[in-house]
This record gives C-alpha cells, structure tokens and sequence, in this order.
C-alpha cells in the first residue's frame, strides 16, 4: 500500500469514528492505576518514542500512578524566565508549524489552507478585530513533547472560552488536508491583557485528547455542550510569565494570538523548548 492510499484511508477513518467516543476510551485507559496496564503502555510508549526522562521530577517511569499521570509529567526545572519585556516566549515545547502577521482576519494553517480568524474565535467578531494587523504562531505538540502549557509574557486574564467542536487529528500530514482544522476541532480560548496588548493563547484539542485542562476555570467537555464563556476580568487574576495554564491529556496544538504584531526569530530552527525566545513586539 503506498503513501497516498495509506493517507487516504487514514484521513476517512476520522471522518467516519465516532471520535469523542474513541477519545474517551482512550481516556478511560490512560487514566487506569492498574499497575500491569499501566505499566505495560508507559514502556510501550517510552519504547516507541524514545522518551527521555531527564528533566521530568519523576524519573521513574514506573512510579507514575497511571500512563496519563507519566503523560502529563512534570519537570524538575522551572520555566526560564527571559530578561527582555518584549520578548514573547515559547509556551510550550514543539514545532512551530506556521506564523505571520494577521491580514484581513486570515491565518496560514498549511501551504494553500487559510483559515479565519473569526471562525477560529467562535465568531466573537470585535475579539477577533482586535487581533487583526497584529501575529499569530501555531506550535504542534508532538507525542513526545512535554504537554503542559505555560504563559508566554506577563498578563491579566480576562476570559476563558471552551468551545466544543470536532477531534481531528492535529498531526501535519491531517493539517495539510482537512480544511479550517483548527477552527472546526474542540478547544480553550484564554484571553490576557498584556504590556504588549490582548495576548490570546488557544489549546486545540485532537484525536485521542481526552481532555484539555485549565488552572483556572472547569468546563464541561462534551460534543453535545454548548459553548461555554467565562468573564473573570473582575477577579484580577495575574499571570507571571512561565506559569503553568494547563495541559494536554494527549499530544496536540497551541495557537497564539497577538493585538502587535511580533517579528519571529528562533536561529534554533523551528523546534522549540519551552520558554525559548519565538520573537520580539515590532512596536
């Protein structure tokens, strides 16, 4: 079977699998403490992705009390802090897949896939005018990359909205073919007020994801759920750089939204650690 067909087939199982349901199963097993189930996928996984567990705060892979406990490890080194306030920091460790400035409410999702802005905002049309003329950069967190999420830049939270959608695949190859993936699949909205303007940071969620968490407000995950909005302006709430916001219960993708515009750079190439430098504010 060759390539094309391999990725055909794979691109119609998603359409066609009841995918919450799937994420759910997945779920139910990566959360079991059955010390032989457990211990059985942690090696699988540790095997099949070469996990190094060097810089996790447990690094006993078989101490972990489930598979989704060892997922969402975490490290034993705090986020490091940058010295510029203009810098905007890698929120994550991933590959950072596209970026660019935000023109006429449009982002890059792959070569020759746009999707909008609006859509992506769940169609909170002055939200998403604020973002216009300013950048945007979409990291994918592979399966194994650290899945916790971080703030990038200083910033008050204002509001938090999850918006229940599909569970695509996020992986590159389902990127370059499912159109306004990113818009269509379930995910948290978080929006900051920084010295640098609104600072929006998007989890998406995916296949097998059974969950995206957040530090701050619970929400309901469910593909029969409304779209959830929650104000929390009034509750003052301040986000140092490098605090943890959340994280993926399986690999998946962040998107940054920024009011200014910021001029990438990362000489490392287009994999990043978390907190690496992604780029400066232009203005």
């Amino acid at each position: 079977m060759n390539l094309k067909v391999k990725l055909r087939l794979f691109l119609l199982m998603q359409y066609i699998l009841p995918q919450h349901g799937l994420s759910r199963m997945i779920g139910t097993l990566a959360d079991s403490e059955w010390p032989w189930l457990k211990n059985f996928l942690i090696r699988l996984f540790i095997q099949r992705f070469k996990i190094d567990l060097t810089d996790a705060k447990i690094k006993d892979p078989l101490a972990y009390k489930s598979f989704n406990a060892f997922f969402i490890r975490e490290l034993e080194d705090p986020f490091p802090v940058s010295d510029n306030p203009r810098a905007l920091c890698s929120p994550a460790e991933a590959l950072l897949s596209e970026f660019g400035d935000i023109h006429l409410g449009m982002l890059i999702q792959a070569k020759n896939h746009n999707y909008t802005l609006d859509k992506l905002l769940a169609q909170q049309r002055t939200l998403a005018r604020t973002f216009e003329g300013g950048s945007f950069a979409t990291l994918y967190l592979a399966p194994f990359n650290y899945h916790r999420v971080h703030m990038p830049i200083d910033g008050m939270l204002e509001e938090l909205v999850y918006v229940p959608g599909d569970l695509f695949s996020v992986n590159l190859a389902t990127t370059h073919h499912v159109p306004e993936l990113f818009a269509k699949n379930e995910r948290l909205i978080m929006i900051f007020n920084t010295a640098m303007g609104k600072l929006a940071v998007i989890m998406v969620g995916a296949m097998l994801v059974a969950g995206i968490e957040n530090r701050f407000v619970p929400f309901t995950h469910s593909e029969k759920k409304s779209l959830q909005r929650r104000d929390v302006a009034d509750a003052k709430i301040k986000v140092l750089q490098g605090a943890e916001l959340g994280y993926f219960d399986f690999g998946s993708t962040v998107i940054l939204l920024t009011e200014q515009p910021f001029q990438v750079n990362v000489p490392g190439g287009p994999r990043v650690k978390l907190g690496d430098s992604l780029g400066v504010f232009k203005r």
